[in-house]
């Protein structure tokens, strides 16, 4: 397959190998409906593409009732000058759920495949109406938005039981995480330790660590974690530019340590903060030189990569100003993986860093599972 990424300053070109012909998420209602016909208990997989890996990933559908549901099919003005359902039709319906990643996504679809109703796992729903009813409900959500409380980050936002305003010199903190199920997660391991339900992070020992190597890093057993990918361009000439004149005047001492807080001021310093909705490429981000914590944090790996310091992406919670927020971040080799944040400036991360997951795009959307359900305690220190 071949790919053409437009960042907005220019069209990068990409070729993918897919082992099997690629299928958008969209069209697997129909996908399904159109194969063998509907039935109560059927079961298939489904190889869908994914545009934000550029992979494939296995959609798993399951067919579970059949019903008939009413929907508007027409629209009038009411006395107010609002539209509201004129007409309604009924319609035989299946339900099917759509799992992948951990994720379950429910829907209603009619006999030939579309989607009447859907229920995301993070509480979206869709609905089919008519086009004047969905306009109507389009200006009433922005109405809503520009209120109180309608801004869809501190939305997701949890808030701390306790204040934490000593991070910087704190040396561990201890959360009880309640409201999801904690099996699949990275939770344990490194900085972090889990017994039970309660979750130990530790500040990363930065000053006393010792690599035990000089960059670049020569050994095999984390090539993963040196290697470019699709979005993470750490073998582009530009980018590998850019790393080299990031660490002017330190690299030739060869220091992984050294360099790392380079690089975590570096990119402090060169990219504006701004909320980005995008699906962020090290390229783009370089050319752009704006973004949130994962523009911060897909820069940050490519160069740290193009110098030969294994890095790889933690995506999970960060504590802001009395609250957790969805945060990703660089874990960097040093001798063990350690947690440093470009997006805040810090070598290392702080205690208010809660891992959740490991790697890349096609594994963070296991952190959709805990919007809107994790509860996070933070025990006092003398607990």
């Amino acid at each position: 397959m071949t790919l053409d990424l437009d960042s907005g300053s220019g069209v990068e070109t990409l070729v993918q190998r897919l082992e099997a012909p690629p299928v958008f998420a969209a069209m697997v209602p129909i996908r399904v409906a159109i194969g063998d016909g509907l039935e109560v208990g059927q079961e298939v997989r489904v190889p869908v593409f994914d545009p934000s890996t550029l992979s494939n990933r296995t959609v798993t559908v399951e067919v579970l009732e059949h019903d008939t549901m009413v929907v508007a099919d027409s629209a009038a003005l009411d006395p107010s000058g609002r539209w509201t359902p004129a007409r309604y039709d009924s319609i035989p319906v299946w339900r099917i759920s759509e799992t992948f990643g951990g994720l379950t996504i429910e829907s209603w679809i009619d006999d030939d495949g579309r989607v009447i109703s859907a229920e995301s796992p993070v509480g979206f729903s869709m609905r089919k109406t008519e086009y004047e009813l969905a306009r109507q409900s389009q200006e009433d959500a922005r109405l809503v938005a520009a209120g109180p409380g309608g801004d869809v980050i501190l939305s997701t936002a949890i808030q701390s039981s306790v204040p934490l305003d000593d991070l910087e010199t704190r040396a561990e903190v201890r959360y009880v995480l309640k409201g999801v199920d904690l099996t699949g997660f990275d939770l344990d391991g490194g900085r972090q330790e889990l017994r039970g339900d309660t979750l130990i992070v530790r500040r990363d020992p930065w000053e006393t660590a010792d690599p035990g190597y000089e960059l670049p890093y020569g050994r095999m057993d984390l090539r993963d974690a040196l290697a470019a990918e699709p979005l993470i361009q750490s073998d582009d000439p530009q980018i590998q530019a850019r790393a080299r004149s990031a660490v002017s005047g330190v690299f030739r001492r060869r220091n992984p340590k050294v360099v790392a807080e380079r690089l975590t001021g570096h990119v402090y310093n060169s990219l504006e903060k701004k909320i980005t909705f995008s699906v962020p490429s090290a390229r783009h981000v370089m050319e752009a030189e704006e973004g949130d914590c994962n523009e911060h944090t897909v820069f940050y790996v490519a160069l740290a990569r193009a110098l030969g310091l294994p890095t790889r992406t933690a995506v999970g919670l960060a504590y802001v100003e009395g609250s957790f927020y969805y945060h990703a971040w660089p874990e960097v080799w040093m001798g063990e993986w350690m947690a440093v944040d470009p997006t805040f400036g810090q070598s290392p991360a702080d205690a208010g860093h809660i891992r959740f997951v490991i790697g890349g795009l096609a594994q963070q959307v296991e952190i959709a599972r805990l919007i809107g359900r994790l509860e996070i305690e933070v025990l006092e220190e003398d607990s």
